[in-house]
């Protein structure tokens, strides 16, 4: 019986195999950066720790970095397909943060040092692993911005005209409903409507200070807001008109609070008082628990103009996937 011999099949008809991303870490410029960042930034994580316990504004920096994490490790599939191609470009922007951070100390700053973290994060990981991981991690980079307390002098800059805003938004809703505000700047007293003006427990007298600014709860609901907004269904462009609409709203909101405060003290205090024998609630309890009743309210307000954007923008699954930036 005849056999017919076939040649070998050639190396230019065999199928070729698409290669792989190179996703294999370099250990050694890995190490070094890592060394590199922990000596310099030790003292920074230990005041910005310092901050978050002490600074009731500063407080949700403890979320900011198992956020930032947990987002990071969700994108693991994504980045194991990325090819890793370290690029030099990427320790001019070491260098630019080890500059913030060393003029801070050498000026006796406060402020460029903690800035300048996720500045050499994302240096890091361009010249580690390359720019598509680094626009792949963009986000979770960003976020770490909100751990950054606000300096001192700047909180003092910020707060004083939120203090303001608040008060005289206040005094104006709560002028037509029978209650004579007479403080001046940001004392706010009054005395309580149809009361006995000779007791002097009827007088209602506050002051609103820092903590009633609304910027503790402004900069906490925008940390948190910005992952609602991350994981929307939104074009990039939408995705940053619902981040910034947090703001108008808290402020909206905490005015609104003000208001509640002066009208639980004016008309609910002694109802209470006689019922529950729970003496200046308005001031009191009511004061205390407010900032957590409009912590919620305003980020469920947030989450319903969310999803109003989406329908407006005809947003979907289909168009774009929760946590995918689109242009």
């Amino acid at each position: 019986m005849n056999k017919t011999l076939s040649a070998p099949p050639s190396a230019a008809s065999a199928p070729r195999l698409a290669a792989a991303p190179e996703t294999d870490l370099p250990l050694v410029p890995l190490g070094v950066i890592a060394a590199l960042f922990a000596a310099l930034y030790w003292d920074t994580f230990a005041f910005m720790m310092g901050r978050w316990v002490a600074d009731e504004s500063a407080q949700h920096g403890w979320l900011v970095l198992p956020i930032a994490g947990y987002i990071t490790w969700s994108k693991r599939d994504k980045l194991r397909a990325l090819p890793m191609r370290s690029s030099a470009a990427g320790l001019w922007l070491v260098v630019l943060a080890m500059l913030l951070h060393l003029s801070e100390k050498a000026l006796d700053l406060n402020g460029p040092s903690p800035l300048s973290i996720p500045i050499f994060v994302a240096g890091a990981i361009w010249y580690v692993a390359g720019g598509a991981w680094l626009r792949e991690l963009a986000f979770p980079v960003a976020y770490l911005l909100f751990m950054v307390p606000i300096p001192g002098f700047l909180n003092q800059f910020v707060s004083f005209p939120l203090r303001l805003l608040a008060t005289n938004g206040a005094k104006a809703i709560v002028a037509p409903l029978n209650i004579d505000i007479v403080g001046a700047g940001m004392n706010i007293e009054f005395w309580r409507p149809g009361s006995d003006h000779s007791d002097p427990g009827n007088l209602v007298k506050f002051i609103v200070a820092d903590p009633c600014s609304g910027l503790h709860s402004l900069m906490a609901i925008k940390a948190l807001h910005a992952i609602t907004a991350y994981l929307s269904r939104l074009s990039l462009t939408w995705k940053w008109v619902l981040f910034w609409c947090a703001m108008p709203i808290s402020l909206a909101a905490n005015v609104c609070r003000m208001v509640l405060i002066i009208l639980v003290s004016a008309y609910l205090d002694k109802p209470i008082e006689n019922l529950f024998g729970l003496k200046n609630f308005g001031l009191g309890l009511f004061h205390t628990a407010s900032p957590y009743i409009l912590f919620i309210f305003v980020f469920a307000i947030l989450i319903s103009v969310g999803r109003l954007m989406e329908r407006l923008t005809g947003a979907t699954k289909a168009t774009a996937k929760p946590g995918e930036v689109t242009a």
